[in-house]
């Protein structure tokens, strides 16, 4: 209270921020004491095998836009390797982009395969995608590192 008998006025600068002290304290929806169930199901999928590849230290345009096709390549090599007959296996890849100034310096990509072949199948198919995708990385940064 000031001498009048009036409230004072809180500053302009808090009013300003109060929509913002408002908007953090707002629940984002699902309770991070509560963890996520696995999928399950015969459409569930593991991660097999992961692998970190080191990329170019600036920024290259023209690799980012060759990731998908050398991934994709690589992706048809495994599935090519397979037994005609195997060829019905979920399988498929995430890439993640992990560098701390440069996102595509360093990349993580990850070999998922449907659960149920996982184990029989998954280590193989892994294996040739892998080495696919090393090949093929290797003659995209010839000469770029």
């Amino acid at each position: 209270m000031t001498g009048g008998g009036t409230a004072a006025r809180p500053p302009a600068l808090l009013l300003a921020l109060l929509p913002l002290f408002a908007a953090c304290a707002v629940p984002s929806g699902r309770p991070s004491a509560v963890p996520a169930a696995a999928p399950s199901g015969p459409a569930s999928a593991d991660v097999v095998e992961k692998r970190v590849f080191q990329l170019s230290k600036t920024p290259d345009p023209d690799l980012e836009m060759a990731l998908e096709g050398i991934l994709s390549a690589s992706h048809d090599d495994a599935m090519a390797a397979l037994p005609a007959g195997a060829r019905d296996i979920g399988f498929t890849y995430s890439l993640s982009p992990r560098g701390a100034i440069y996102p595509f310096s360093e990349v993580e990509v990850s070999c998922i395969v449907q659960r149920r072949y996982a184990d029989r199948r998954g280590p193989e198919l892994c294996a040739v995608f892998f080495g696919a995708l090393d090949a093929r990385l290797g003659k995209a940064l010839a000469g770029k590192r």
